[in-house]
């Protein structure tokens, strides 16, 4: 039985019984949610963000017995949907589905249309994934040492493919080029799925993502890896080598993804989407999906959340500073 039906019923029963106040607690889980809620993904169906948001929609949506609509607003580097959800109305039906991407337009500033912070309400972090350079079975290039040797010997002909300008995988790339003293040409896409489908087809030479979106492409032998971020391998990735092992010192990218929405919302459907949403992170199915992916779950509080984004947006402003990236 949904769990609105349950709670109209309780209702009903109560009123037949002549109880005329009834626990204000029944009625404030009453209040929200009342109507389908919506999880707005601001890049194209079928890259990570899509896959993580659809995987919550449906363990949300089992676990309060409603259904959650996932959309897709793709485009500008996720500008678009971050803007088309931060500028909702704020009653709690309409959410972010937003990821670490979010917090580096922040940083670059630009063609941005509100505030990353004042026009946002923190939910939840979900989780964390480091990133992981990838190339085509049939590409030359093995590891981190040929990369450097490539780009060296054809300064400006490698390409790498991205979700856009701003987007994880462009700033990314750019840091660990930068790492390695390197130069390769960005060609922004609308999602990181038409980003890896022009991988595949040739027509970019690499592509940096979450190494829960590029795992069952790895393993599957239709893709190779590089190289992946941070100091330590992931247990499902255990042949791909850190960055760190290969000789790049200080290559700590990590994919994060999170939900938001717009300033304003009212504190119960904050509260109730928070403690809902903790619950899906420890369900059995989604900790043993993302353990398989090699992804983190994080959970926790909306200030927690808040913090993250703030550091992040200090974070790539050194970047973007330091590695002199320029944005046309």
């Amino acid at each position: 039985m949904h769990r609105r039906t349950v709670l109209a019923h309780a209702l009903q029963t109560a009123l037949a019984l002549g109880v005329t106040a009834l626990p204000s607690a029944l009625f404030a889980q009453s209040a929200y949610p009342n109507k389908q809620i919506r999880f707005v993904v601001p890049f194209a169906a079928g890259g990570g963000g899509d896959a993580v948001a659809r995987l919550l929609a449906q363990r949300l949506g089992e676990q309060i017995g409603e259904s959650i609509a996932v959309e897709n607003k793709a485009g500008a580097g996720g500008i678009i949907g971050s803007s088309f959800v931060l500028k909702s109305p704020p009653d709690g039906y309409m959410v972010l589905n937003m990821s670490s991407t979010y917090a580096i337009q922040a940083a670059i500033g630009k063609n941005l249309n509100f505030d990353p912070i004042k026009d946002m309400q923190p939910i939840i972090m979900v989780s964390r994934d480091p990133v992981v350079m990838i190339v085509r079975t049939s590409s030359a290039l093995n590891n981190a040492k040929d990369l450097i040797s490539a780009a060296k010997a054809k300064p400006g002909k490698l390409t790498h493919g991205s979700a856009g300008i701003g987007s994880i995988a462009h700033l990314g790339t750019e840091e660990l080029a930068f790492l390695m003293g390197i130069s390769l040409v960005h060609v922004p896409y609308k999602g990181s799925s038409q980003a890896f489908s022009d991988l595949i087809g040739g027509n970019v030479d690499m592509m940096l993502t979450s190494a829960t979106f590029a795992s069952p492409y790895i393993k599957s032998g239709r893709v190779k890896a590089l190289g992946i971020a941070g100091k330590e391998r992931l247990p499902n990735l255990p042949d791909v080598q850190t960055f760190e092992e290969q000789g790049i010192k200080g290559y700590d990218v990590v994919d994060w993804k999170a939900v938001a929405g717009p300033k304003g919302m009212p504190a119960e459907a904050v509260k109730f989407l928070n403690v809902e949403l903790n619950k899906v992170l420890q369900h059995k199915s989604v900790t043993e999906r993302f353990s398989a992916e090699g992804t983190t779950s994080v959970g926790g509080t909306p200030e927690h959340l808040l913090q993250t984004i703030v550091s992040d947006i200090e974070r790539w402003k050194r970047v973007i500073k330091e590695a002199n990236i320029k944005f046309e």
